[in-house]
């Protein structure tokens, strides 16, 4: 047993004085059980969602407040929660899941502000964030406010209202919680319109119009909570990964320099493997994205 550990931590001749678990062809083994890993995960969530998912909790409340605290933090004035626009934000969560899309214009190329004209909203100006498979409320205002295009959305001065809509559904196969977040003011002589990601002048607002079926206010939370959060499970297992590599490259390190031990060959492929296996398992810990 002692023989066993030591080949596997500890730089020996019978491991080419270099800890078995740092070789290259090791860390591909690590690749692919986390592959694996992934797999069963994602199918254990197929068959059985309730009990293996992702444990969501976004509220509308905490969106409305968090964003009103950026805006007091940058001396702007707080923002109304409209119904309208909330309304418009569910009508849009609801397209992209029945059409599939994930972006500010659907495949037909209706545009947002067309949601918003829809739910009764005459805007002067307007906006839209997106998020989706966030797991709490902070976690999405913390992301908007990281990107420029999307800050310069919540901290602009112009808008006076604001809607929400959080839903979730399925999208592209996958269980997808979706975040709408609308802003708007009333109409100006001369209306304008700014979009998310390209501030851009267009035409004057166009009339409100009506949908059938509209949903009611959109103000809507989603809880989800699973007997066990694949996303937790994910990371804690990265976690446990990544600090035993790191501590028996350490280890390795130490014990080289104690024992004055001179090695041929370099490991900086090793470690480089070692380091883009970490990227991906923290890029795939983290399921949130912004639009």
């Amino acid at each position: 047993m002692g023989n066993a550990l030591r080949h596997l931590f500890v730089p020996h001749q019978t491991n080419n004085h270099h800890a078995r678990v740092l070789h290259v062809d090791a860390m591909f083994v690590y690749l692919l059980a986390f592959v694996l890993f992934r797999l069963l995960l994602s199918l254990g969530h197929a068959q059985f969602p309730d009990v293996l998912g992702f444990a969501t909790d976004i509220r509308v409340e905490q969106l409305f407040s968090a964003i009103n605290a950026k805006r007091a933090e940058g001396g702007l004035g707080a923002l109304v929660l409209d119904q309208r626009l909330s309304r418009a934000a569910a009508l849009k969560a609801q397209d992209m899941f029945a059409k599939g899309y994930w972006a500010h214009n659907a495949p037909d190329g209706k545009t947002p502000w067309e949601f918003i004209t829809a739910a009764g909203y005459r805007y002067g100006v307007a906006g839209e964030n997106l998020a989706k498979n966030f797991s709490v409320s902070n976690g999405v205002v913390d992301a908007w406010m990281a990107s420029s295009t999307h800050r310069e959305n919540i901290m602009r001065g112009d808008y006076k209202d604001i809607g929400f809509a959080v839903v979730n559904g399925v999208l592209g196969g996958e269980e997808t919680t979706l975040v709408v977040q609308m802003f708007g003011a009333g109409d100006s002589k001369i209306a304008y319109q700014i979009k998310p990601t390209v501030l851009t002048p267009t035409a004057a607002a166009t009339a409100p119009t009506t949908l059938a079926q509209a949903p009611t206010l959109g103000l809507t939370d989603v809880l989800v909570r699973p007997i066990v959060d694949i996303s937790k499970v994910s990371k804690q297992v990265t976690m446990a990964f990544a600090g035993l590599i790191l501590f028996v490259v350490a280890l390795d390190g130490w014990y080289v320099y104690k024992k004055k031990i001179i090695r041929v060959s370099g490991h900086s492929a090793g470690h480089f493997v070692f380091f883009a296996i970490l990227l991906l398992l923290l890029q795939v810990a983290v399921r949130g994205s912004i639009l």
